[in-house]
């Protein structure tokens, strides 16, 4: 399994997450023993990469000029000890190896570790199968869980002593404060098909959640930066706070931004992460391990921004439309131009129904209209059949689209 290693350079291997997670945090440990014990040679260069990787794991803010001076010479040494082919060739090494650690310093973060894949820091406790046929709910930070019995949930909180749940329920935080260091330090919101959820983060940052979605956020917000993890579609309104950056992680990418508007869909299943920009700036950086070598496209008002997972490709695009995005917020489903299938694949979401096609589906059919999500999936089908070429039947939570006889 772990051949592929053995023609990684020692760059690449920084630049590999199973080999950092080994490196850091001994994952798979038997198995790297094992491997390296019968590839010596590539095993010096493993070694190599593991010292590095080891000398830089606590940098996590951006150090001053003496942090950089003291990794530079802790690396020097290591070479120092190891090395016996001459010290012109080590300082060759050194300075190269060194590069790498000024180039992470330097490239714009203020924190080193957290373009890493930071999104695997957090792993959502809900399983995919809940955002189908589960229930909207809330998951405390010491693991207890609130049901959202509303279709359309609302979530404010309210520092550290409450959250309060459809202006109804209140949720007291002042003994959920002692929670074991190792476990979840998050609270985490399922919003399952056929439901949408609006929270007021601490910050006062307002989110509007889709559905099929789950975000995980800091009761409070600490340190200087504000974090939040996405999976699925949410619009957010951020709250300005010039010296604490707000982050937005999803799996590919994280994105950074200061005070502003933006849509971001990112639902696993989907192809393409899409951003659209209503005001304000968003920087978007794809996610490598140890920061290096990312991408970063910085996003100006009415542009849209479409990474694709297969080719790691993002590609940036005016938007006229862009408050067709957030539509559905405000109980719309606005399109323009789209195909039936990305029409009835966020259907689906929304109405937590399964669309099934015949051969001669007119995938290719561009449609454009304005549905009211307040109506039942039947009136909403009967629109839609008298736009296109297709008519349906339904059958329980199945709908059997079928092309219209002429």
């Amino acid at each position: 399994m772990k051949n592929k290693y053995l023609k990684f350079s020692l760059e690449k291997l920084l630049e590999d997450k199973e080999f950092i997670s080994w490196a850091l945090h001994g994952i798979h440990k038997n198995e790297w023993n094992s491997f390296l014990a019968e590839h010596p040679d590539f095993s010096n260069t493993a070694q190599k990469a593991k010292a590095i990787v080891f000398l830089l794991k606590d940098k996590y803010d951006e150090p001053d000029r003496g942090d950089v001076l003291t990794m530079w010479q802790n690396i020097e040494s290591y070479y120092t000890a190891h090395q016996k082919k001459g010290r012109t060739l080590l300082l060759k090494k050194v300075f190269r190896y060194a590069a790498i650690i000024f180039m992470v310093v330097t490239i714009g973060t203020t924190a080193f570790w957290y373009f890493a894949g930071s999104n695997q820091r957090f792993k959502f406790a809900s399983g995919d199968s809940n955002l189908k046929n589960g229930e909207a709910k809330l998951i405390l930070p010491n693991g207890a869980e609130v049901h959202l019995k509303k279709d359309n949930s609302s979530i404010v909180i309210k520092g550290k002593e409450a959250i309060l749940i459809n202006n109804e329920q209140s949720i007291d935080l002042r003994n959920q404060q002692q929670v074991i260091e190792e476990k979840v330090k998050m609270n985490e919101v399922i919003i399952p098909y056929g439901k949408k959820s609006f929270l007021v983060l601490d910050d006062g940052t307002k989110v509007w959640l889709g559905a099929g979605s789950r975000l995980a956020f800091p009761t409070v917000f600490t340190g200087k930066k504000r974090e939040v993890f996405l999976e699925g579609e949410a619009y957010f309104e951020v709250t300005h706070i010039p010296d604490k950056p707000f982050f937005v992680n999803v799996r590919e990418l994280s994105l950074k931004v200061l005070g502003t508007r933006f849509y971001l869909s990112a639902y696993p299943s989907n192809e393409e992460i899409i951003t659209v920009l209503l005001e304000g700036s968003v920087a978007l950086n794809e996610n490598s391990s140890l920061g290096l070598f990312r991408k970063e496209v910085v996003l100006e008002p009415g542009q849209k921004a479409s990474f694709k997972r297969s080719n790691k490709t993002i590609n940036v695009e005016q938007e006229d439309d862009k408050e067709f995005y957030i539509s559905w917020t405000k109980g719309w489903f606005l399109f323009s131009k789209e195909s039936l299938f990305t029409v009835f694949n966020k259907l689906e979401r929304y109405y937590n129904v399964k669309f099934i096609y015949d051969k001669s589906f007119p995938s290719d059919d561009l449609i454009s209209g304005k549905l009211d999500l307040k109506d039942s999936i039947s009136d909403v089908l009967v629109t839609l059949s008298g736009v296109s070429k297709i008519s349906y039947r339904i059958e329980n939570e199945n709908i059997y689209i079928e092309t219209k006889l002429k």
